[in-house]
């Protein structure tokens, strides 16, 4: 776990590092779709869960050979939702969200070339890992409206890192045990790390557009659901960004 911690720090300095004369800094957004694929061990047809977002963050473009081979690493901000009614009985309504969001690092290996000439247009590949730390994990069941005369308005939520739930009230202490049945146990570890890459472009000199997919390597679930099953998450995303 130390080493992992060190991989990140080392990839984050070198990319908030800007007194190279041949790095480029960049400011970055992308839309994501990420899935999760769990498989039990006992065979059958995967689940899978779906869920769109963003991303946001920085990067820097570090040459090696001239303009055509450079290391880009990044640091990187991603909030993934997903949010859907699952209930709707005379006048009460329930809806089911679920949250991640992440610190990511990616490191890649980049190789471009020019289209048109003194890099008006560039295409470049890229390709390397992605060290993710998970912040956050949750699934929020909000409930409103009214039974049988009576108002009912609340909440109850699960976090899937520490296993903690929590309720809005008393009276929905026992819904949400009911409802997550962990016994107090965190179901995800926190740290993954992605393999992937994509392709871009870039337009006179500072405008960046890119496509990608990474696929995470390690198993989300930890503890004894580990031992039954496994995890996985990839993502595909596009991005937009200028390189200053």
């Amino acid at each position: 776990m130390k080493r992992f911690f060190s991989v990140i720090i080392l990839a984050a300095l070198i990319a908030a590092a800007g007194t190279d004369a041949f790095a480029q800094f960049g400011v970055n957004v992308s839309y994501m779709n990420s899935n999760t694929w769990t498989r039990s061990n006992a065979g059958g047809e995967p689940a899978k869960m779906n869920t769109n977002g963003f991303a946001v963050g920085i990067d820097h473009n570090i040459r090696i050979v001239g303009n055509i081979l450079s290391i880009q690493p990044g640091i990187y901000y991603q909030h993934l939702l997903k949010s859907e009614d699952i209930a709707e009985i005379s006048g009460l309504a329930a809806r089911d969200t679920y949250m991640e969001n992440y610190l990511a690092v990616p490191v890649y290996l980049k190789v471009g070339f020019n289209i048109l000439p003194k890099n008006i247009l560039r295409l470049y590949v890229f390709a390397g890992p992605t060290f993710e730390v998970g912040l956050m994990a949750s699934n929020r069941i909000s409930v409103n409206g009214s039974l049988l005369g009576q108002n009912v308005d609340g909440e109850i939520s699960y976090n899937y890192y520490s296993g903690k739930i929590k309720s809005s009230s008393e009276e929905f202490n026992s819904l949400a045990e009911n409802y997550f049945q962990t016994d107090g146990q965190g179901q995800y570890g926190r740290f993954d790390i992605m393999l992937g890459g994509g392709v871009g472009l870039q337009v006179v000199r500072f405008l960046d557009i890119k496509v990608g997919y990474d696929y995470g390597l390690v198993n989300r679930l930890k503890g004894t659901l580990a031992e039954n099953a496994t995890a996985n998450r990839g993502q595909f995303y596009v991005g937009v960004g200028i390189r200053l």
